[in-house]
């Protein structure tokens, strides 16, 4: 049994440091506990696209969320007590046929073929599938059986690109970019009138953190954007940054003036012209989130447009039947979110490639630059301002409460939300991927027209 009570010639606090290592915090009655330790090391090993965080990253990111003050050593001896698997270990006890069949599995959900070695390695970090060391491993498998699509993903001839300011944010938080996107909108699809999957990202300038990727019934009203961003504080501990940039749309004016609010409210101190509460730009010049839009149209966006349009052309779908187009809603609106879900937690653990051009960090994940901006460069700070949750709800009500934001949010009717339900679960809860989509629409549009739902 430990000695807790005496330090036995040890400095106290090396002595309780000792106790932590070597029997966990139980002993000590001290946070963090080692499931939590365990989490955070699983979350470490998933970032940046799977390589997982360096041994001097992962002692920043427990010092900040943790309070954990350890040196190297320390954090050796911690990983060993808890029998933390390394990345490379990990990779290493992966048969190369394991490794061909977990890629296989994955590029199911490609239809495009849009991802290369790296989107392959990241997706599988995350969900725990740790096979960064065996990139010619990866590499070997994409090319034995998706050969042709290295040569559609090569970058041809660009055009002369435009000028840009590098740019350069004070640490997390302190400048967050929102935008909508609408290349999955009515216009560009056009596969009927009224069909439109919108969505609406936030990102963090200086981490490249993504804040929220969703999809909204209509991201042009001032209201929908509005309980948008109440959310989003809301999700992030009622946290805010110091500005928001957007483009100079209309739908943007109710979002900037809550920011405002809870901006001058939580932080009087933080003043214009010095600390503008939000800038607006055209959306050319407006590139953290715009450069992302394209970014993604190239890979997830155009794989899940693809799919969409196939299934239209083929005559499955009927727009201007009203049973097929709440169908449709139905099942691609939450299809889709799960997709970008998937994607945000890809591109938040993702590495970014160094670059000497850039005032910003690089050469790290977002993530671990938004929890530790320090790590990307020595005077950065977390710039994150804790707003009042009781005037988050004041606005909230101001706004029209939970109906107006439920509304905001709401594709279909909920009768037929029901309805729809009771029709999938009655066929078995098939599993719904890009190949089974369009077919689970169909049997759950023709239950739904023989029992007459609307």
């Amino acid at each position: 049994m430990p000695n807790l009570s005496g330090s036995n010639g040890r400095d106290p606090k090396n002595c309780k440091l000792f106790y932590f290592l070597l029997y966990g915090a139980h002993w000590l009655g001290l946070d963090p506990s080692d499931e939590v330790l365990l989490r955070a090391f699983a979350g470490y090993a998933r970032e940046n696209s799977g390589s997982g965080l360096s041994l001097e990253e992962q002692i920043g990111r427990l010092s900040k969320e943790h309070g954990l003050d350890i040196k190297l050593t320390a954090l050796k001896k911690l990983r060993k007590r808890l029998a933390v698997p390394s990345v490379r270990r990990a990779a290493k006890s992966m048969h190369p046929a394991e490794v061909d069949q977990q890629v296989t599995d994955l590029k199911q959900s490609d239809t495009l073929g849009r991802w290369g070695v790296t989107q392959v390695k990241g997706r599988l970090a995350a969900v725990d599938v740790l096979i960064t060391r065996h990139e010619d491993a990866i590499r070997e498998s994409l090319h034995a059986n998706y050969d042709l699509e290295f040569d559609d993903r090569f970058v041809g001839k660009k055009k002369k690109p435009k000028h840009r300011t590098p740019l350069n944010a004070l640490g997390s938080w302190h400048q967050e970019h929102s935008d909508g996107h609408e290349k999955l909108g009515e216009q560009a699809l056009q596969i009927g009138k009224g069909i439109s999957l919108p969505i609406y990202g936030s990102k963090d300038q200086y981490s490249a953190w993504l804040h929220a990727l969703l999809l909204m019934p209509n991201v042009r009203t001032k209201n929908a954007i509005a309980h948008y961003y109440l959310d989003l504080v809301e999700g992030r501990k009622y946290r805010v940054s110091i500005q928001l940039t957007t483009d100079m749309g209309s739908e943007v004016g109710d979002m900037l003036k809550i920011h405002e609010r809870l901006r001058a409210h939580a932080a009087p101190d933080f003043v214009p012209p010095e600390f503008p509460y939000s800038v607006t730009l055209p959306s050319t010049q407006n590139t953290p989130i715009e450069s992302f839009w394209r970014w993604m149209r190239e890979g997830e966006g155009k794989t899940l447009r693809f799919v969409l349009e196939t299934g239209a052309a083929s005559g499955i779908f009927l727009p201007s039947d009203d049973i097929h187009k709440q169908t449709f809603y139905w099942i691609w609106v939450p299809f889709i979110q799960s997709r970008l879900d998937s994607f945000r937690e890809y591109w938040n653990n993702h590495r970014i490639s160094r670059s000497k051009k850039k005032m910003n960090p690089s050469g790290s994940s977002p993530k671990n630059m938004l929890l530790n901006p320090e790590a990307g460069r020595i005077t950065a700070r977390d710039c994150s301002i804790h707003v009042s949750p009781q005037l988050v709800e004041e606005l909230r009500e101001a706004y029209g409460g939970i109906q107006a934001r439920d509304d905001a949010y709401r594709f279909v009717s909920q009768v037929f939300q029901s309805a729809a339900d009771e029709a999938y679960w009655q066929m078995g809860c098939p599993e719904i991927t890009l190949d089974s989509i369009w077919r689970i629409f169909s049997d759950v549009a023709k239950s739904l027209e023989a029992y007459s739902v609307e």
